[in-house]
């Protein structure tokens, strides 16, 4: 192993009806998965420039790795998802897949900020080395990164997920167990036609996807 550093993202397979829910509303659900699977390719263009850690998808639905290979070829380690309906448990044990083959610093995003600046990447992967957490808050209560030394299961129990909860409830658990944390400028996800058209703005390539 070269590195102790791991970057991971979350990825589903760009299937109609299954991803980008809410702005299939306003795009139909055809266009959304086409707008998804450019974020997944986008998001992991951003992450291979982290060129000092090691890059890890973990994928849903498990029988489609083949397609998710085919679609998204590069220099990726590519893991099933926990099984589990709760995404706390997914979240703790793909840190935990990761912690057991060696690397001591653990960075995790999903695919909803593909224009995430390099810069946060290499802030996160650097403070990891000084503090027990690092934290990416997003506009909507959430948060676009987090990165662990060490994965307690406590950290993702009880959280309201997919709520304007999500940060301050994780604040509050990393508080009472006594982690240092460390917090990312903010940055948004791309949930709706609002989001959207602010992405176009600096990635025109988006603009295809729907009419402002």
């Amino acid at each position: 192993m070269s590195t102790d550093l791991a970057l991971l993202v979350f990825v589903k397979y760009p299937e109609p009806g299954k991803v980008k829910t809410r702005l299939a509303k306003s795009l139909g659900y055809e266009r959304a998965a086409e707008l998804y699977r450019e974020f997944v390719t986008l998001t992991l263009q951003n992450c291979e420039q982290l060129a000092q850690a090691a890059h890890f998808a973990t994928f849903t639905p498990p029988e489609r790795k083949a397609d998710l290979l085919a679609m998204f070829p590069g220099e990726w380690h590519w893991f099933e998802q926990h099984a589990a309906s709760d995404l706390g448990m997914r979240i703790q044990y793909a840190f935990e897949t990761l912690f057991k083959l060696g690397y001591r610093r653990v960075l995790t995003i999903g695919t909803d900020s593909p224009s995430l600046p390099l810069a946060y990447l290499e802030e996160a992967a650097e403070k990891l080395l000084e503090y027990d957490v690092v934290l990416g808050p997003a506009e909507d209560g959430g948060y676009y990164l987090i990165g662990l030394k060490v994965a307690p299961r406590e950290l993702f129990e009880g959280i309201a997920w997919s709520t304007e909860k999500v940060l301050t409830q994780t604040l509050g658990i990393i508080q009472r167990l006594g982690l240092s944390v460390h917090l990312l400028p903010q940055w948004y996800d791309v949930d709706d036609v609002a989001a959207l058209e602010k992405l176009s703005a600096v990635l025109p390539k988006v603009k295809r996807f729907f009419t402002i």
